[in-house]
């Protein structure tokens, strides 16, 4: 095992941001205004070290933890939590990525729900009486006891590395402390987890008119061992009013050929097969945007490009942004109008790595994301580069939306006294 690998598998942070999921057609919503934090509220929540304390295998044996939850106070008092988990490595979570269950010990009798968002994996436990939105009433001066049960499935992607769990309160009357409500598993086969590294380039100095079109290229690289689980379906959204009518196109086997609006101004992409990893090197797809000639455009503007990346209709896990410059359309005055075709070529010249394919050399305007764990990268314009929630597609809330999440902490790592 590398020292860089070692040192990881002593000391983690992870930053977690709010996010919502729904699990079975209620959502729920940690935010972090009501992060219990410190010390001094009534309820006492602990995760328990897992046994056995070992390394986890894809679809081998699960390990099992106690959560307790304590209650000082002189009243009773209402606890919810949930247990979201985050794997280092680029790749989202799918819904069988990982076994999970909760069941009570001391504790009214209990069940357990998945989801996913924004490339985290989610785990809720409720009232076996009531839904994901109903809470526990815990007795003054007494606790509640439940066993969790946690394991890798087969399709956890091979392209993540070790799984963090958190107990996180969905209420402020509880305390959190990282020492004592976070597990992380280490997992087997021990990696050094890579990225997915997107970058959408319009040409240098695009300016777009009615009755136009210019090429972009949008470029994809995985780095790291492993392979994405499931095919990675892309999308391009263009944000920009009604009054401009937009098309795009993409150079496919060869061909060139239309691409379909799933909504107005939204672009459905070639999708990346299940699979993708680095030996597929540097995947290049050329576009070419257009503007409908009657398109209004009475001054100057800028719109915003987003590439979303998305696995298994899950929310965007990694996007890139770009901007693009609209003008009116010229005024003829005798001298031939300008030309439809693009106003310049992608480059020949590869770009980072190998590519098996023609390959475009990125603009310096051009926006890149990086995934790589839970943490995203940072544009090439210095801008945080976003995994999913920067996309500002969530999920209304249909259940209780408790406005909850977490800040950056650091993670007291728990480890068998044989890891190495």
């Amino acid at each position: 095992m590398s020292a860089r690998l070692a040192a990881a598998r002593r000391t983690r942070t992870v930053a977690a941001a709010a996010v919502v999921a729904a699990v079975s057609g209620t959502a729920f919503v940690p935010a972090s205004a009501n992060a219990a934090e410190g010390t001094g509220k009534p309820l006492t929540m602990t995760l328990g070290a897992p046994a056995p304390d070992s390394t986890l295998e894809r679809g081998k044996a699960t390990r099992s933890m106690t959560l307790t939850v304590t209650n000082s106070s002189d009243k009773a008092q209402d606890f919810k939590a949930w247990l979201p988990g985050t794997a280092e490595g680029p790749s989202p979570m799918l819904k069988d990525s990982v076994v999970f269950d909760v069941t009570a010990v001391d504790a009214p009798a209990t069940k357990s729900a998945t989801g996913r968002q924004d490339g985290q994996w989610q785990g809720l436990f409720f009232p076996v009486s009531g839904t994901a939105s109903s809470v526990f009433s815990v007795p003054a001066h007494e606790e509640f006891t439940w066993k969790v049960t946690f394991g890798l499935g087969t399709r956890y992607p091979t392209n993540d590395g070790d799984f963090t769990l958190t107990a996180q309160p969905l209420g402020g009357n509880v305390t959190a402390d990282p020492a004592r409500n976070t597990v992380v598993f280490d997992t087997e086969p021990a990696i050094e987890p890579g990225s997915l590294e997107v970058r959408l380039d319009p040409t240098a100095g695009v300016v777009l008119r009615p009755g136009e079109r210019a090429a972009m290229a949008l470029s994809t690289l995985a780095t790291g061992p492993g392979e994405f689980p499931a095919e990675i379906d892309r999308t391009l959204v263009i944000d920009a009013g009604e009054d401009m009518d937009f098309g795009l196109e993409a150079k496919v086997g060869g061909k060139t050929v239309k691409l379909a609006e799933s909504t107005p101004n939204r672009f459905e992409l070639p999708a990346l097969p299940k699979g993708f990893g680095s030996a597929a090197g540097r995947d290049i797809l050329e576009l070419n945007l257009s503007l409908d000639k009657g398109s209004k455009v009475a001054k100057e503007s800028q719109v915003r490009l987003h590439a979303l990346y998305e696995m298994e209709e899950g929310q965007p896990f990694v996007d890139s942004l770009a901007d693009a410059r609209i003008r009116p359309a010229q005024v003829s005055t005798g001298s031939p109008s300008p030309s439809t075709s693009p106003t310049t070529q992608p480059s020949s010249t590869p770009s980072g790595s190998a590519s098996t394919g023609t390959t475009a050399s990125p603009s310096a305007s051009a926006t890149a994301a990086t995934t790589g764990g839970a943490s995203g990268g940072t544009t090439a314009n210095g801008a945080l580069a976003s995994t999913g929630s920067g996309a500002g597609l969530y999920a209304t809330a249909a259940g209780v939306l408790l406005a909850l999440g977490f800040a950056a902490v650091s993670l007291v790592r728990r480890r068998r006294s044989t890891a190495v």
